[in-house]
């Protein structure tokens, strides 16, 4: 069966990330012209009745769907890992320097030193 997309409704990703949800149950094929991308999709199980126009149809809405969302959300998200990194950042509280390790001399011992 072969399916065809206009290119000014779906970005090539989407179109492969469809295709690769698809790879488990299906061969499928890509081609293109000017206007539209066509796919071709067959059954690996001869005997697999299931409708791939339109699971991939509906795949490709999906992964639409999920490329919308990532870019209305990207703002938000970087701002999230970079709140996330900046509160792992470990800040030394200035100690006086003849303190430092004068109790403790165990990160000066050799790990492999046999006791």
């Amino acid at each position: 069966m072969e399916i065809r997309y206009k290119k000014e409704l779906y970005p090539k990703n989407v179109l492969f990330q469809a295709c690769y949800r698809l790879t488990d149950n299906a061969y499928i094929h890509l081609d293109c012209d000017e206007k539209e991308y066509i796919v071709s999709i067959r059954p690996k199980d001869g005997s697999d009745t299931r409708d791939y126009a339109s699971l991939f149809s509906n795949q490709m809405i999906e992964e639409s769907a999920r490329e919308e969302i990532c870019n209305q959300t990207n703002n938000i998200r970087q701002i999230l890992f970079a709140r996330s990194m900046a509160s792992t950042v470990i800040f030394e509280e200035e100690n006086d320097e003849n303190d430092m390790y004068e109790d403790d001399k165990s990160a000066m011992k050799d790990w492999f030193e046999n006791e």
